[in-house]
């Protein structure tokens, strides 16, 4: 038993691997694309509250560095990954990310993933 509790207290397995919403401000993420499940640059988040701005990083074709690339309201979707809503209806998307569902963030990795 003792074994037990000092391994939850080293190795915590009941702790939520996503972080919560970081404080308002100004921050460098890692673009992550889901389509080659990497990351390929770094862009600007800003988030103030609930709220999140990211901005386009340099690499993206057709997208001039620094062009505001997503907005929206961050929510935290069922299957316990951290969303960007638009509208009541992302927050039961079946599908996160892809073509399909709302693009997510991990403030733990400080990694944004789209499609």
């Amino acid at each position: 038993m003792k074994l037990f509790i000092l391994m939850v207290i080293l190795f915590p397995p009941f702790v939520n691997v996503n972080a919560q919403i970081p404080k308002s401000g100004i921050y460098i993420y890692k673009y992550c694309d889901e389509e080659y499940n990497k990351c390929l640059g770094n862009c600007k988040i800003k988030i103030k509250s609930n709220k999140i701005w990211i901005y386009a990083p340099a690499n993206l074709s057709g997208i001039k560095e620094g062009t505001l690339f997503e907005s929206g309201t961050i929510y935290k979707h069922a299957n316990g990954k951290w969303i960007i809503i638009h509208s009541e209806k992302d927050k039961n998307a079946k599908t996160i990310g892809g073509t399909e569902g709302p693009v997510w963030i991990d403030f733990k990795r400080k990694q944004f993933w789209a499609f």
